[in-house]
């Protein structure tokens, strides 16, 4: 495997020689893959577009988190700057390198994205963005090709699967009392978080991280580097692979995403995000505001850290955040005048 790193030294090397004018914009490509902006995507497609279209989206973008951990735990394979001080990072990475989660969970989202909008220009341009988020990668230096090409596949295995089974599934749970929905809901949680927690249990435990990796990654990893005037403090800690944070962020998330949604259908039916006009963006300023307190808010009162108070308060905070966004966020605007339900 050492020997197939080395030749895809070469491909990130081509990109990054072709000048640091090209690490800007790159890294505006980047974010959109990255959980930021896919915080401020989904709740415009549910509130603001169609209701149902964001939670597939939202659905296919947390199956593929919680899957993308679990073969990164599998694999257990460096970056690109762990390896080699040829390559310099321009944004810090602290988990396994393959698959890589900024390509699957972009053929996942923007290839649903694609499915539902049914345009033969807009699936050209959501390739187009697959590519280029790919492509950025490479230039910010933090994953092989083959990470790409892994990630490429293993989003499109889920696209393809979830496509094929999302609608029977929901025709099999239609007639199914809201407590057996709920229900099937947090044993899915619990069955994927538990695939990763086996793995985590079995090998992380135990295993130890090369400390050539970690002494290459503070060496090359320029987004470290500006963090502090001891670089390699700061960054050995953020070096952390066998990280358990997006195994509780996925949990928290996906849970209540499905248990805020079944419920606010079952008492108040679908709501029309495609209407109203101005109150489109209305929902979404106004329901930003609960993302920020949950998100940002919370995220600077608990404590963080790798023991069990954190992950509990990271589950309870990403739990909040779903809540909100499929549940609550919605009645709130119905109060205030802003959204309707069908049929009211």
């Amino acid at each position: 495997m050492a020997a197939v790193n080395t030749l895809q030294l070469v491909v990130n090397e081509f990109f990054q020689a072709l000048g640091v004018w090209l690490v800007t914009p790159m890294k505006v490509i980047t974010f959109f893959g990255d959980e930021l902006f896919y915080i401020l995507l989904l709740p415009i497609l549910y509130w603001s577009f169609d209701q149902m279209i964001g939670l597939r989206v939202g659905m296919m973008l947390l199956l593929s988190n919680g899957i993308n951990a679990f073969f990164k735990f599998i694999f257990r394979l460096p970056r690109p700057t762990w390896i080699s001080d040829t390559v310099v990072a321009h944004v810090h990475e602290s988990s396994f390198g393959l698959p890589s989660g900024h390509a699957q969970n972009a053929i996942s989202v923007w290839g649903r994205l694609a499915v539902e909008v049914k345009k033969r220009w807009f699936t050209f341009l959501m390739v187009v963005l697959i590519l280029l988020i790919g492509i950025s990668r490479l230039v910010m230096g933090v994953h092989f090709l083959g990470d790409l090409l892994a990630g490429w596949l293993i989003g499109g295995l889920l696209l393809w699967a979830f496509s094929s089974w999302f609608d029977k599934i929901a025709r099999w749970l239609k007639p199914k009392p809201l407590g057996v929905k709920i229900g099937l809901a947090v044993a899915s949680t619990a069955v994927l978080m538990l695939m990763v927690l086996t793995v985590y249990w079995a090998i992380g435990t135990t295993w130890e991280m090369d400390l050539n990796w970690v002494d290459r990654a503070v060496q090359v990893d320029s987004a470290c580097a500006k963090q502090s005037a001891q670089p390699e403090l700061e960054c050995i800690v953020l070096v952390k692979p066998f990280s358990l944070d997006g195994t509780f962020t996925f949990g928290g998330t996906w849970t209540e995403l499905l248990v805020g949604f079944l419920i606010l259908w079952e008492k108040k039916g679908r709501f029309l995000a495609g209407e109203g006009g101005w109150h489109r963006l209305a929902r979404f300023l106004v329901g930003l505001v609960g993302v920020i307190i949950l998100y940002f808010g919370l995220g600077q009162v608990f404590p963080r850290g790798a023991h069990a108070l954190g992950y509990s308060l990271r589950f309870i905070r990403y739990t909040l955040v779903a809540l909100w966004v499929s549940w609550i966020a919605p009645l709130a605007f119905e109060k205030i005048g802003i959204l309707k339900f069908e049929g009211r």
